[in-house]
């Protein structure tokens, strides 16, 4: 008897030495939910009063070892499954009996941390009877880690058959086999601060500030740098025609009047270019005569663009070649009416606005 009160003293004292030194911060119960623990635990049972009948061979006192199996249920639930070998010093004389206690306890965490309340049924085996009871309590369990904690219980033991209550207080160390990962809150990190767009004003709607735009009022129509200029890109003109005359003629003939129309249109459209009227005969005869020749198939054409068509007479030069830059060096027929010419060739570059 001696001896099992001195390892339930000592194992009470290294309870309370571990809560006062190691411990530690209480897991999350959620991480414990669904894992069973194993544990082992000395236990001091004080009597019932009516257990003194020395006729019956009764005890007054006892210790014990046991083992236990637990499983949490819920975060504030366990269930525990527990055998105490006790070893009762009887009333009469120094013999030593062997009591069997069999539990089974739910225990439940209000806080879901270190206390809690207990309460389960048992079974009493002493001296060949056995006994069915219920029993009550409160305990403490301290966690050193996640996984491994003490505890120390008081709890109160009703037998039925004879309306006999003991005093057990009990003190255990409890390890559970694993546990659930704690999942950790993360808080989110504050949107940055923007600050507000400052107010731009942009009076003719180019897209650049009033304050950077040196041409400040640009058509809307047009794309402009970065400073609100327009740009502009060069714009290649081109037109060519080629008026054939007959042999020893300085007259245009009615065919090639549509053509000229659409000279006179293109003079229009670009007002600002002019045009030179390159006239030219064939190798036939003296080259004094062509040459003069050359000079009137040029007026010719200059004048019907100047008086049909509208095209002041500034904006054209006739210029006569001779029988110069032959299309057809050839001495046949064919070759000299098609040197029998006359020929406008336009080539302009000009600035154009790009548009937006």
């Amino acid at each position: 008897m001696m001896k099992h009160k001195t390892s339930l003293l000592v194992s009470t004292l290294l309870l309370t030495q571990f809560s006062a030194v190691n411990a530690a911060d209480q897991p999350d119960a959620d991480t414990l939910v669904g894992n069973y623990y194993g544990g082992i635990h000395g236990a001091y049972m004080k009597a019932d009063n009516d257990r003194l009948d020395p006729s019956d061979n009764q005890f007054t006192r006892s210790g014990g070892l046991g083992v236990e199996l637990g499983y949490r249920l819920s975060a504030p639930v366990e269930l525990r499954l527990s055998y105490t070998r006790f070893a009762a010093e009887l009333h009469e004389g120094d013999n030593i009996q062997g009591i069997n206690k069999y539990n089974l306890d739910a225990l439940y965490f209000p806080t879901e941390q270190s206390i809690y309340v207990l309460g389960g049924v048992n079974a009493f085996d002493f001296n060949t009877d056995t006994e069915a009871a219920v029993n009550a309590g409160l305990g403490y369990r301290q966690y050193f880690t996640d996984q491994f904690a003490g505890y120390l219980e008081g709890k109160a033991n009703y037998q039925f058959e004879d309306k006999q209550t003991d005093a057990i207080a009990q003190v255990g160390l409890v390890y559970f086999f694993s546990t659930n990962d704690k999942v950790v809150a993360v808080e989110p990190e504050p949107a940055p601060y923007v600050a507000p767009a400052p107010v731009v004003v942009d009076t003719d709607k180019d897209g650049v500030a009033d304050g950077v735009d040196q041409c400040p009022a640009t058509p809307t129509t047009d794309k402009v740098d970065e400073v609100g200029c327009t740009v502009f890109e060069q714009e290649r003109l081109s037109y060519r025609l080629a008026v054939n005359f007959d042999n020893n003629k300085a007259v245009v003939k009615p065919e090639y009047y549509s053509e000229l129309a659409d000279v006179a249109t293109f003079l229009k459209q670009y007002p600002h270019v002019d045009i030179t009227v390159d006239g030219y005969t064939s190798v036939v005869g003296k080259a004094s005569y062509n040459q003069q020749l050359s000079e009137k198939r040029a007026t010719a054409v200059a004048e019907l663009l100047t008086s049909e068509f509208g095209i002041a007479s500034s904006r054209v030069t006739p210029v006569g070649h001779g029988e110069t830059n032959l299309i057809d060096t050839s001495n046949t027929a064919d070759a000299h009416k098609m040197n029998r010419r006359i020929e406008i060739n336009i080539n302009e570059t000009r600035k154009v606005a790009v548009e937006r």
